[in-house]
């Protein structure tokens, strides 16, 4: 029969201080993380539907706090998910000035808030914003 081996017993140090550690928020776990009666507001995920082009009718839910899109050396946009809503800001364009429209205006420079249905065009193909 094999020898067993004996675990050594933490010290007595170690667990007072491990009893004197403060105890975290306490959350009920649900499957989807935690009880949503209890947590904070948060922002609804989004998506992006593309309305034209080769990918029409694709679907990229807006996931991530930054996600970018576009063609490098064409037009590149990035969307951010921030506490107040999503916005895009352009990132890159082949030409001067070339912005990525929304419902048909030039963004400029700037970061623009999107709301529910809005029709961003970037790099030529037109996607639709999409709020939960």
């Amino acid at each position: 029969m094999p020898e067993q081996k004996s675990t050594p017993k933490p010290s007595p140090m170690v667990e007072t201080v491990a009893e004197s550690k403060p105890e975290p928020a306490a959350h009920v776990a649900t499957s989807a993380g935690i009880d949503s009666s209890n947590a904070p507001t948060a922002l609804p995920l989004a998506k992006l539907q593309v309305l034209s082009g080769a990918f029409a009718g694709r679907e990229l839910e807006l996931t991530k706090a930054l996600t970018t899109l576009g063609r490098p050396g064409v037009q590149v946009a990035a969307i951010t998910r921030r506490a107040e809503g999503y916005y895009v800001v352009h990132v890159e364009s082949g030409e001067e000035g070339d912005y990525p429209l929304v419902n048909g205006q030039p963004i400029g420079a700037q970061a623009r808030k999107l709301i529910d249905n809005d029709v961003l065009q970037l790099a030529g193909v037109k996607m639709g914003f999409f709020a939960s």
